[in-house]
């Protein structure tokens, strides 16, 4: 019987830089300070305080309707993690999966948090809960969960994660480049 065994050819250096690790919004459309919100958690630059002040005068004043609510919550989250207020993104992700814990994109943008703050297992979980829930862009979801599997050495894991975003983003830079990094051997048995 033949097996593979995947290695690793070359050492990780994983970094979560914003080029590194794949990440989500959620489309609001509504009140004009929830869209600037929504608007300002798709731009890659750091958050200015403007941003963070527009998520919450929606939050805060806005009559939103509750999904509304949640994806602010959501793009208010990825602004915080921006901001380099790691406590504060938990807290806005934790009250979006409060109001809606059924909705994919809320555990795929707290699984990179968690992922950036080392917590490779609790970043795992929520990739696949983000998967089981049908995330909108499960090749995000594949990828990241793929570099927290790397992370903590579960070859086999990630380059099948990887792989999985591969096929779901053909010719996607990021998860080519990892595969990159590995040599599949066949193993006579």
């Amino acid at each position: 019987m033949k097996s593979l065994s995947i290695h690793l050819v070359a050492g990780l250096a994983l970094t979560l830089a914003a080029a590194g690790v794949a990440g989500a919004q959620t489309l609001v459309i509504g009140t004009s300070d929830a869209r600037l919100c929504y608007e300002a958690a798709l731009t890659l630059h750091r958050s200015h305080r403007s941003d963070l002040q527009r998520c919450e005068a929606a939050l805060q004043h806005s009559p939103l309707p509750r999904r509304d609510v949640v994806a602010t919550h959501v793009n208010y989250g990825i602004l915080l993690h921006r901001a380099g207020r790691p406590d504060d993104a938990m807290h806005s992700y934790n009250r979006a999966i409060q109001l809606s814990p059924d909705l994919g994109e809320v555990w795929l943008n707290r699984g990179i948090l968690l992922m950036s703050s080392g917590d490779f297992a609790a970043a795992e979980a929520d990739f696949t809960r983000a998967l089981e829930l049908g995330v909108r862009e499960t090749h995000k979801a594949y990828y990241n969960r793929g570099l927290s599997y790397d992370s903590r050495e579960m070859y086999p894991e990630a380059y099948a994660d990887y792989h999985r975003a591969l096929e779901r983003q053909p010719n996607w830079s990021l998860p080519l480049r990892e595969l990159e990094r590995f040599e599949v051997v066949r193993n006579s048995r």
